[in-house]
């Protein structure tokens, strides 16, 4: 089992969740001229990779104490839905007014804060579309954590059982009854349950995980091993990238959004060899303070890249054609851009995402 005491282990995690988020904001940015290419394969892992690093740090919340249903309720109340609920009621305005210029059939007030609510930017358009992914894995978690308590914590029967609801979840999305675009994403929740628990299983047994990956169990920065480990993780990394581009493209484009996920078994095989080659980088790069920065307010990053994106794209034409012509540049300057609310917001502002004041 993972020991948790080495917080060098926990700082990889920050960067995974870096390199996740700028993989999210790239995907948000493809929207335009671009070539699909690049959206198609960053939707086949970048959101599946959230939830499964959800599972990784959830691992890490409940191995440190013990909370019963109504505890962790409560605690996923104030981490994911007060972020979601306070974040969107900011954008409103915003939105409201970006609505009433550049496209005044999109919504009203009224139907903004109902969409808020039912948490579907299928059915009807989020102030923020990107945080139904909030919603999503609150469902995911508490449903996680009651088939945990259910089984005692033993891992084979949690893993059957959330098998079991991530293939019942995709079954769902096979029938036109789905059009009907079902509140917080009700099927995405099954399959979201199932990638957490692949998260929490892989934190939960990492130093064997690290034994098969790298032949040993390494506890420390990948960077200062030595040679034999780095290639070793090299050809992991490359292994791996070149294994989910394979898989993803004998697969239809993915979107859990819209609960499009082609073949299952693909999808999933995608999402394990992109999270694996993630997984390898994170612990080769070294863990500098601003990607720690950004793993730890992710949440922040989430609800406000996109408010860059809509920015950049009307503040001129020239801006514009940057953005679709230039996506992962355009998501750099808007990761860059991004910095400095993110640390106002934990330094200063932290009761916006529930959190407490950090320690200085």
């Amino acid at each position: 089992m993972q020991k948790l005491e080495n917080k060098q282990r926990l700082d990889w995690l920050d960067v995974l969740k870096c390199i996740a988020m700028f993989a999210v904001i790239t995907g948000h940015a493809a929207n335009g001229e671009t070539p699909d290419t690049l959206k198609f394969y960053i939707y086949s892992f970048h959101m599946p990779l959230f939830f499964i690093i959800s599972g990784m740090t959830f691992y890490i919340q409940t191995s440190r104490r013990d909370y019963s249903i109504s505890e962790m309720f409560i605690n996923k109340c104030r981490t994911l839905l007060w972020p979601y609920l306070i974040f969107n009621l900011l954008v409103l305005p915003l939105w409201y007014v970006y609505f009433k210029l550049f496209d005044p059939s999109m919504g009203t007030i009224k139907g903004l804060l109902i969409s808020i609510f039912y948490s579907n930017p299928t059915w009807s358009s989020l102030p923020i579309s990107a945080s139904w992914f909030l919603t999503t894995l609150f469902l995911a978690m508490m449903l996680f954590f009651v088939v945990i308590k259910a089984c005692k914590g033993k891992d084979l029967p949690v893993f059957i059982l959330c098998a079991l609801l991530g293939i019942g979840g995709y079954i769902t999305t096979l029938f036109d009854a789905t059009d009907i675009s079902w509140p917080w994403h009700l099927p995405g929740a099954l399959i979201a349950c199932m990638l957490v628990m692949m998260g929490y299983l892989f934190m939960k047994h990492l130093n064997r995980f690290d034994e098969v990956i790298f032949g040993a169990n390494k506890n420390g920065p990948l960077w200062a091993a030595g040679s034999k480990t780095i290639v070793i993780a090299v050809l992991w990394i490359v292994g791996a990238l070149i294994a989910g581009c394979v898989i993803a493209r004998f697969n239809a484009k993915i979107s859990m959004n819209l609960n499009d996920y082609g073949n299952f078994v693909l999808f999933i095989g995608a999402v394990v060899a992109f999270s694996l080659m993630f997984y390898v980088l994170s612990r080769m790069i070294p863990p500098l303070a601003v990607f720690k920065l950004v793993g730890r307010n992710t949440i922040v990053y989430l609800c406000t890249h996109e408010l860059g994106i809509i920015a950049m794209t009307v503040l001129s034409p020239a801006t514009n054609h940057f953005v679709t012509s230039y996506p992962v540049l355009a998501a750099l300057v808007i990761f860059i851009a991004l910095l400095p609310v993110a640390y106002v917001v934990e330094r200063w502002l932290p009761f916006l995402i529930g959190r407490k004041p950090r320690k200085s």
